[in-house]
């Protein structure tokens, strides 16, 4: 059985103003965010002052909507000192996912106390992964080396061991186009964060890594506390559960979500998991359709034109894991994410 180890809320990000101080690290509730796949590799190389970025490979993909509550009790009992819990509910292609980050707040340095998202629970509960002190500066970082607790994945559980990196590291321009909700260049501050566990597993120690890198881009002009652009790569490697695997998530803040533009294409609908072939369902004619698949990592495997009615079937001759598939008639377009088991 192919296991996935889902990356959607390991961290959940800040707010900053430009060179002025990143002043929260929670946002506004109920903040609603745009989910989004690039059909090329985003660079995040350049840090330090005055530099600029240009993702504008960028696909919608669907939404997710961030809520924050006060802890259960429940929670409490599991998760000791939690004070804030961050809830995030995605939808994909009629696809509803949820997870939620538990923190505690003392004094204004925030903490993660868990992570809980489907089949997966993190428990800090040996010591909690502190990200910083608030408010913050430019150059500003801190490293906790001394990240540890127990998990659960499965039917697998343990401990685990690590530590977590924070740093404001780069200002600059941002620019982003058109994924429905208007394109975007502004003044941001960037954060970085690196969190890295080692896994045990009963008696077996180092049996996985887990390492996640997020770079955050913060407006100064939104008042929400919400970055305008997150990108997170998780990179997990357990052999004891045949994981080998990187998965990309990427999101935009959307500062007037009744402003949405809906997809033009939206009756185009596909077949999911697939297997050798992909079947495309079309309830009116397309003519000269354009149609392009890339891999997670942005690689182009398949484009070609055709028209589009009815069932329309495609060789799928690739690897398991998952694919956009972009549909164009050169006016209006569509993305949908697939599964190849």
């Amino acid at each position: 059985m192919k296991r996935t180890l889902l990356s959607t809320v390991l961290f959940i990000t800040i707010c900053a103003f430009g060179q002025a101080p990143i002043n929260s690290f929670y946002g506004d509730n109920n903040s609603n965010f745009a989910v989004l796949a690039s059909a090329t590799t985003l660079d995040h190389s350049a840090s330090g002052a005055n530099q600029t970025w240009n993702f504008n490979s960028l696909l919608a993909l669907g939404t997710s909507v961030r809520t924050y509550t006060t802890p259960t009790a429940a929670e409490l009992s599991s998760f000791a000192g939690t004070t804030n819990v961050i809830n995030n509910t995605s939808t994909i292609n009629s696809t509803t996912t949820t997870g939620k980050m538990l923190t505690k707040d003392v004094s204004n340095t925030i903490s993660v106390t868990g992570i809980e998202s489907s089949g997966l629970t993190i428990n800090f509960s040996t010591n909690n992964a502190t990200i910083g002190l608030f408010p913050m500066n430019y150059n500003y970082s801190n490293t906790d080396s001394n990240v540890s607790g127990t998990y659960n994945y499965d039917t697998y559980s343990g401990t685990f061991t690590g530590n977590l990196v924070t740093t404001v590291d780069a200002y600059g321009t941002l620019s982003l186009n058109d994924t429905g909700n208007g394109a975007y260049s502004g003044s941001v501050t960037r954060m970085k964060t690196v969190l890295s566990i080692n896994l045990n597993y009963g008696f077996l120690t180092n049996v996985g890594t887990i390492t996640q890198t997020t770079y955050s881009y913060y407006d100064g002009s939104i008042t929400s506390n919400n970055p305008i652009f997150r990108s997170s790569t998780t990179v997990a490697v357990v052999a004891l559960a045949g994981i080998n695997q990187t998965d990309v998530s990427l999101e935009r803040y959307i500062q007037n979500p009744l402003g949405i533009q809906p997809n033009e294409l939206s009756n185009i609908s596909i077949a999911n998991p697939v297997s050798n072939s992909l079947t495309i369902f079309s309830p009116e004619t397309i003519q000269n359709a354009t149609i392009s698949i890339t891999d997670i990592s942005g690689k182009n495997i398949y484009n070609e034109t055709q028209t589009l009615v009815d069932n329309v079937s495609i060789p799928f001759n690739f690897s398991s894991g998952i694919y956009l598939l972009k549909i164009s008639d050169g006016v209006k377009s569509m993305v949908k994410k697939i599964i190849k088991n």
